[in-house]
């Protein structure tokens, strides 16, 4: 059996803090020798783990790219690792810091080899997603019945991702976090977001919080109550998100359909990481950090007491993060595939699954809803993408497809495509886990409108976050096709994969 180590870096840029971690990955090959090459992780090892920094940042509205390059430069000098030996690596840029102006910026500067790098500004849903598979809750999902809502707070945002039997099938986001209200070790207020003073005034119990002046320990803890109150009743389903709610300007992204009961609900990110920290008891200790979130920390743990739904601390809470990315080269014969070699390369296109019913059942509307609701869900998780495509869609299980089945595919996918009024350059990337490219392609081809391209490949086996390379044609019509999954490192639920 056939392995290898590959060194990786994994780099969280989030809106208060940064992160930076140095793994190493140890890959089996696990096909045969007369198949397609597939690996698995089968174990990840921490070389080095930096402490968590603040993120440098110049205004409110742009990161300071030059302390942020010099932090990683010396943290690549006192984890003793040269970029050259790096092979792969993740950049997740996540909560506010995604839309500050120079985001592009940090970008480039941090991927030094761009091509090894899966580089993300993650939108609201994919930074969802993405807390969900590092605090273990994903995986832990797969494990039990019911359904795990994983709430990632940080300094900006709270980002709540449903999961069931490992699939996420709900998120929603809000204005949520320790950083949104700063003040300093005497109690005067700093700052105040924006929407959150929106929504204290439209509270019936609207708080004495005024920017500039001085509070006390009671007001911070009434105010914290409330606030965490509410994230709860939005998460159990309880609040309405209906526009003109009263709680509307807490509001990133709506869910798309009525949020689903949880089981149980985890808390991650860095306020998850304060929970298992003594509460505090003075304004003091409140401000140990410059804003609430050791307060709203204190208050989820109260809340947790009173819960009807169990609450706690994720598995990985504060360093629910990549760790770095582990990657697998193939290459695939021409012949067994549909490309337009004007579209190639493609780097780093995240990768959306979507499980189609069994042949047995030949329905053909039911085949017709699984494709819709996974491009819809794909479009909400990779808004943030500019890439083109905007993601791959990767088409998985399904049995037998007879010619009325790939038929109603290709029908579905470019109506699908043609009502969200895609531009005419865009690049379809479809991903088919058996040997049907070619007649797909084939089918999709005569229906594609001019200017579109497409990549239409098969026998690949992409999870919901890869993401996927397709590069030139080699000799003799070979294509060079590289699936790069994002690690974490967390606790195993039973027997899923990495």
């Amino acid at each position: 059996m056939k392995e290898q180590w590959i060194t990786s870096v994994g780099i969280d840029l989030g809106t208060s803090t940064t992160k930076w971690i140095v793994s190493r990955l140890k890959l089996i090959q696990t096909s045969g020798d007369y198949s397609l090459p597939r690996y698995e992780i089968t174990e990840r090892r921490l070389a080095y783990v930096s402490p968590i920094f603040t993120t440098p940042l110049a205004s409110e509205k742009e990161i300071d790219v030059v302390a942020l390059s010099q932090l990683l430069e010396k943290e690549y000098d006192r984890a003793g690792v040269s970029s050259d030996i790096i092979q792969s690596g993740a950049i997740i840029i996540t909560g506010e810091t995604a839309t500050k102006h120079n985001a592009e910026q940090i970008v480039h500067a941090l991927a030094r080899t761009a091509g090894q790098f899966v580089v993300a500004a993650a939108g609201a849903d994919l930074e969802s997603l993405l807390a969900g598979k590092g605090s273990g809750a994903e995986a832990y999902s797969r494990t039990q019945r019911g359904i795990i809502t994983n709430v990632d707070i940080g300094g900006g945002t709270a980002n709540a991702a449903y999961f069931r039997d490992g699939d996420m099938i709900a998120t929603v986001t809000m204005h949520v976090g320790g950083r949104l209200v700063r003040l300093d070790e005497t109690g005067r207020i700093e700052y105040i977001a924006g929407q959150l003073k929106q929504w204290d005034e439209n509270h019936p119990d609207k708080s004495l919080l005024v920017e500039g002046e001085v509070t006390s320990f009671s007001v911070l803890q009434a105010f914290c109550r409330r606030l965490v109150k509410v994230l709860i009743n939005c998460m159990l389903g309880k609040e309405e998100l209906d526009n003109g709610s009263y709680i509307e300007s807490l509001l990133i992204s709506r869910p798309v359909r009525a949020l689903p009961f949880p089981d149980e609900i985890w808390i991650s990110g860095g306020v998850g990481g304060l929970m298992a920290a003594p509460a505090p008891t003075t304004l003091q200790e409140v401000a140990q950090y410059g804003d609430i979130g050791p307060l709203l920390a204190a208050t989820l743990c109260e809340e947790a007491t009173n819960s009807t739904v169990r609450l706690r601390q994720a598995e990985e809470s504060e360093r629910a993060t990549v760790i770095g990315v582990g990657t697998q080269t193939m290459e695939i014969s021409g012949a067994t595939l549909y490309y337009d070699e004007e579209a190639l390369p493609l780097l780093n296109i995240p990768v959306a699954v979507c499980c189609l019913p069994d042949d047995e059942e030949d329905d053909l509307n039911k085949l017709e809803e699984a494709i819709l609701i996974a491009l819809d869900k794909a479009s909400s998780l990779y808004s943030a993408s500019q890439t083109n495509p905007p993601f791959a869609l990767a088409f998985r299980g399904g049995g037998y497809y007879s010619y009325r089945r790939l038929q109603k595919i290709a029908d579905t996918i470019i109506w699908r495509y043609a009502a969200a009024e895609a531009p005419l350059d865009t690049t379809l990337l479809i991903i088919c886990e058996n040997d049907m490219a070619k007649a797909l392609g084939h089918a999709l081809v005569k229906r594609l409108a001019v200017g579109m391209k497409l990549i239409c490949v098969d026998q690949i086996k992409a999870s919901e976050g890869d993401y996927i390379d397709v590069g030139k044609p080699l000799k003799e019509d070979i294509i060079p096709v590289v699936i790069k999954t994002l690690m974490f490192q967390r606790k195993e639920y039973g027997g899923g994969r990495p």
